[in-house]
């Protein structure tokens, strides 16, 4: 059977086209759709996380939002220098008040810390128990910035107390900085 060289290059055509076909066209394509896909199933997991940084991003910008009020608030409550002084005034009225009687207050000198001064407080009173917690409430409730630093309470009888409080003001070292 002799097949004549025209069935023979037929066949072949019909064999190589498909074949050169796949070659040169399906198979790149088929490699630029897989990396497509890959790209694709990337880019999903990295834009998957963006809600959750995008609510982490909000929660941030409210909580600056409230620290910054706070800071305001805060600043608002540190007098400057003369204010300062007339806050032991004020402290004196609150222990009688509170129905203590102010055995002495003594300034045992200014500390600076950076731009606000400390004016450190030794305030000595007698009276009741009750007396000197209702004291430092009113410290709590008073429109000052004020750090208890030390409180010494001593009974001297059933009735009366000794109290040293070693209280700290934070004031504003210049007039215009309020």
């Amino acid at each position: 059977m002799n097949m004549p060289s025209r069935y023979f290059a037929l066949v072949l055509v019909l064999i190589a086209t498909p074949v050169l076909s796949w070659l040169t066209v399906y198979r790149p394509t088929n490699f630029a759709l897989e990396n497509a896909a890959s790209e694709i199933r990337t880019r999903t997991k990295q834009l998957s996380n963006f809600s959750e940084i995008n609510a982490r991003f909000r929660q941030m910008q409210q909580a600056i939002g409230q620290l910054a009020i706070a800071s305001e608030v805060a600043t608002s409550r540190i007098p400057v220098q003369d204010q300062a002084e007339q806050w032991l005034g004020e402290v004196s009225i609150a222990a009688e008040q509170s129905d203590l009687v102010v055995r002495g207050v003594t300034i045992t000198g200014n500390r600076d810390d950076s731009d606000l001064g400390v004016l450190p407080v030794n305030m000595e009173v007698s009276g009741s128990f009750a007396g000197v917690y209702a004291l430092i409430q009113r410290f709590e409730r008073m429109e000052r910035m004020i750090s208890m630093n030390r409180l010494d309470i001593r009974r001297t009888n059933d009735k009366t107390v000794d109290a040293t409080l070693v209280l700290h003001l934070l004031f504003h070292e210049e007039e215009g900085s309020q």
